[in-house]
């Protein structure tokens, strides 16, 4: 029978039963066998096992490289820019604008027409055919599509917050003005008042309710209205190319807003 080995009854051999581990058949020089529950385990063939330290070393490290190279594309691609803006500084706007406005009209052509025959709607078929006239006008155009597209931009830009705060910042002073004629609450607490100031101020009126005549002085209500209101009462003054002589400029003078439509306008030239 098979001996086995026993702590209680062996006390001496017990330093070796410690040391057990130097031998790999599991029996002690005496000749009893050591049992120790599960065999030895075997030896792992292959990669080293990493520690938990080393796993997260190396995954810093790939998160950091990572992390260079990103910043470094971000770099290039912010170097690039700037090369390419520099490199556009003299001519890549006017470039710009003649793309856009090639696009423009190759937009507006419309191809199928004979040019020949019909220029016009060969021209700007196109644009007719994506656009009608708005209920609330008589007539519509390009010119008059360019015009809303620059008074969209004027008021994205008058809602824009002030940067120039000065007293005689000319920002400041056309964004309050254009804020004020939006602000209903204010006119309508107002009410005429404004407008009456402006009468009073070009003269005043007659009338049962003033119980005084008006101060009237032509001279005086010509220069308010055209000069300080810019007003054309009676007539108005504008400054054109000569149609007999573009070499020069003329001062044209027609009738104001209040004449008739359908009158000839009286109009005398003064060469500038």
């Amino acid at each position: 029978m098979e001996k086995t080995y026993s702590l209680t009854a062996h006390y001496d051999e017990f330093q070796e039963v410690r040391c057990a581990s130097k031998y790999n058949s599991g029996t002690l020089p005496n000749g009893f066998n050591l049992q120790l529950g599960a065999g030895a385990k075997k030896p792992r063939r292959g990669l080293p096992r990493w520690t938990r330290r080393e796993i997260c070393l190396l995954s810093g490290l790939v998160f950091a490289a990572g992390l260079c190279v990103i910043l470094g594309c971000v770099l290039l691609l912010k170097y690039l820019a700037m090369e390419r803006a520099a490199y556009c500084l003299e001519d890549c706007q006017e470039k710009k604008a003649f793309v856009k406005a090639s696009l423009f009209i190759a937009n507006n052509i419309d191809p199928t027409i004979d040019p020949c025959k019909d220029f016009y709607s060969f021209a700007c078929g196109s644009w007719l055919h994506r656009h009608s006239i708005p209920e609330d006008k008589l007539h519509y155009g390009i010119i008059a599509t360019i015009g809303e597209q620059n008074e969209e931009k004027l008021r994205r830009l008058l809602q824009r917050p002030v940067r120039r705060g000065s007293r005689a910042s000319a920002e400041r002073k056309v964004k309050e003005f254009f804020r004020s004629c939006l602000d209903m609450g204010e006119i309508d607490r107002l009410g005429p008042r404004p407008m009456l100031e402006v009468i009073e101020d070009c003269g005043g009126w007659d009338g049962p309710a003033t119980g005084r005549q008006a101060r009237w002085d032509f001279n005086e209500l010509l220069y308010k209205t055209q000069g300080v209101y810019s007003t054309a009462v009676l007539f108005s003054l504008t400054v054109n190319l000569d149609d007999k002589n573009s070499s020069r400029y003329v001062i044209r003078v027609s009738e104001g807003r209040q004449g008739r439509a359908g009158q000839d306008s009286c109009s005398q030239e003064a060469s500038g």
